[in-house]
């Protein structure tokens, strides 16, 4: 009897034991969750429609006027996708600074070394209105102003370059000072985005 109770008393403890060690706990995790508002701009997919790009540049977009009808009525280019954005949190706004004070630089010709921007180029981004081209300039606000259901991510936009119409004789010589030979001008035009 003696040894029944013993060895009932040992199975007892071992089934403790066994229940002890198979008993289920818990661990309680929390996840946090983080989004943080922001904007970025880059260039789109629609970049390198113009042929090579010259080094140190992301693309690059020629304005040729080649006859009567290109000096009478301007020239353009839509750059389809040029750039991408990308804002988190809130609409935004497509800002752009221009080299050289706004002036165009001669890289080619017997003309005047820098020439206004504005008496030759136009620009517009996406949707928006065109404007005489300017050290600085913003186009937007895409979406609402404050609203995070403005918010997009990799949205490309389209891009337009418009050469104005060159029939004033003044300007005509300063860009080419009356010789016959190809004058080449350029600036450079640096985009940014913000929040509206």
């Amino acid at each position: 009897m003696k040894k029944m109770i013993l060895i009932a008393a040992i199975f007892l403890a071992g089934v403790s034991m066994v229940k002890a060690q198979t008993t289920n706990g818990s661990a309680k995790v929390k996840v946090n969750v983080v989004l943080n508002p922001f904007q970025t701009i880059s260039i789109g997919s629609g970049a390198g429609q113009d042929g090579p790009v010259s080094s140190g540049y992301d693309d690059e977009v020629t304005l040729e006027y080649k006859n009567t009808q290109d000096y009478n009525n301007g020239v353009e280019k839509n750059v389809l996708k040029q750039l991408k954005v990308s804002s988190v949190g809130s609409g935004y706004q497509v800002n752009a600074t221009l080299s050289d004070g706004a002036k165009l630089k001669k890289g080619q010709g017997s003309g005047e070394d820098f020439v206004d921007a504005s008496q030759v180029l136009k620009i517009a981004v996406g949707n928006k209105q065109t404007l005489d081209a300017a050290a600085s300039m913003s186009w937007g606000g895409f979406g609402n102003t404050s609203g995070a259901e403005s918010s997009v991510l990799d949205q490309e936009i389209d891009v337009k370059y418009i050469g104005k119409p060159i029939k004033n004789a003044d300007l005509l010589k300063k860009m080419l000072n009356n010789k016959e030979s190809r004058a080449v001008y350029s600036v450079d035009v640096v985009y940014t985005i913000a929040a509206n």
